[in-house]
């Protein structure tokens, strides 16, 4: 179940193009082997996905609606078995069928003192106006007693109605895998992700942002990942950002080193770097036990699943991958090696990642204008000379780099393999796959 994370250092590099054919070519080479559970992309820029508009194939439900239900799971549902628990023990005090001295009442006057309010929307609800009351009278109740004043406002409140209102909620607090997954028998993968409604988007940043919301999110994006045979992370720019917990996910990440100039060059490097740095923070974290918040609840979960030898075995073992993309001549890539080489020999990280970061492939510069305009018009299977370039990239992936030359390799040895290898013919590559995946 490979992981693949592909990333940039900025948005409009051709990152999400890449992805795209990238799946493409992967399903082409699994050959008679695929089903519709071999490769899936994963759109996972929350913020603003733009694969399914450009695929024009859009899943039931999106992970806006995803955060939908999460949002009812974390927050609304919670809160309201915890008021209704509340409410009941109240009544029950103010009908004399407890005492004052009840352990469960205690509890549940207590829990009313706590509870944070604010993530709760009264407003979607018709007895939201009096549950709103209901806790603005709470600063002037510190006894079991006081609760006496509040009698008028649960009257207010029809308690079957409430019940059947949480069971509604309930029903709708479960996410269906199914629901969110879109087969796409024309490309012969599955896609995940999707648009986010014009109206919903204030609030779907802002979740984001949110502990809670990601943790339950990461959750259910393992639950996926674990179906699929491979799969493409179409990941934000920059990185993997405010997902940085899938870290214990991702087994290979391919950066888009963008050669259109030298300031994009540049910019290239030291994403890889900054990468480079946050991976041996978060491994380091990981060894001394010294993960906090989201990162130490999402690897806890991973270990639950995996066991800890095989998360372990997944960070320890994280490989790195650099696809040259709009390219205009070899020299280029030449300049580009020479430079990454010098820049980790100053930060005396060469010889550390030397064997480690693998050369995957090689994208024209000329060919990157207008290639996915819409669905049908992927560029995979429109020019020959470049679904080449992008098998080679699907091929290293299926042979978990088992060929591709590493920074170790001399400028020559690394263009003759770009280039040359590249172009092979496709019957011939295939059977040395198939071969080499027997």
């Amino acid at each position: 179940m490979p992981v693949i994370s592909i990333i940039g250092p900025k948005g409009g590099i051709g990152k999400t193009t890449l992805s795209i054919n990238t799946t493409a070519a992967l399903t082409r080479m699994l050959g008679d082997s695929l089903n519709h559970d071999s490769v899936c992309l994963f759109d996972l820029d929350l913020r603003l996905p733009t694969i399914s508009s450009i695929l024009e194939s859009h899943p039931r439900k999106t992970f806006y609606d995803l955060f939908e239900t999460l949002a009812n799971k974390t927050y609304q549902v919670d809160f309201l078995q915890s008021i209704y628990r509340i409410l009941t023990l109240f009544q029950a005090f103010l009908d004399n069928e407890i005492d004052s001295n009840n352990a469960q009442l205690q509890k549940s006057l207590a829990l009313y003192k706590n509870m944070n309010i604010e993530l709760f929307h009264f407003s979607e609800f018709s007895f939201g106006n009096v549950l709103q009351e209901f806790f603005l009278e709470r600063g002037q109740i510190h006894t079991v007693k006081q609760i006496k004043v509040l009698k008028p406002l649960l009257k207010k409140i029809d308690m079957d109605s409430f019940k059947e209102i949480i069971k509604d909620r309930e029903n709708n607090s479960r996410p269906v895998a199914d629901e969110f997954i879109n087969y796409i028998e024309e490309y012969k993968f599955s896609l995940l992700g999707g648009e986010v409604p014009i109206l919903g988007k204030r609030s779907h940043r802002k979740r984001i942002n949110e502990p809670a919301f990601l943790l339950l999110f990461l959750e259910f994006v393992n639950e996926l990942i674990g179906r699929f045979k491979y799969i493409v992370l179409d990941t934000p720019a920059g990185g993997v950002n405010h997902l940085s917990s899938l870290m214990n996910s991702i087994d290979q990440v391919l950066f888009i080193f963008d050669m259109s100039n030298s300031i994009a060059v540049n910019g290239s490097i030291d994403a890889l770097h900054s990468f480079i740095d946050y991976y041996e923070d978060f491994y380091e974290d990981y060894k001394q036990g010294r993960l906090t918040g989201l990162d130490k609840a999402y690897v806890n979960r991973m270990i639950a699943m995996r066991g800890q030898e095989a998360v372990t075995e997944i960070l320890s073992n994280k490989k790195f991958g650099i696809i040259f993309n709009r390219c205009q001549s070899p020299k280029e890539i030449s300049n580009c090696l020479d430079q990454l080489r010098e820049y980790l020999e100053t930060l005396d990280r060469y010889d550390e990642y030397k064997d480690r970061i693998h050369m995957v492939g090689m994208v024209p510069h000329h060919k990157i204008i207008n290639i996915t305009n819409n669905r049908g018009t992927l560029f995979y299977d429109k020019d020959s000379s470049l679904s080449k370039c992008i098998n080679l990239i699907a091929e290293n992936i299926l042979t978990d780099n088992q060929n591709c030359p590493t920074l170790s390799n001399s400028n020559g040895e690394i263009l003759q393999f770009l280039q040359k290898k590249g172009q092979g013919s496709w019957a011939s590559r295939f059977g040395r796959i198939a071969s080499s995946l027997s």
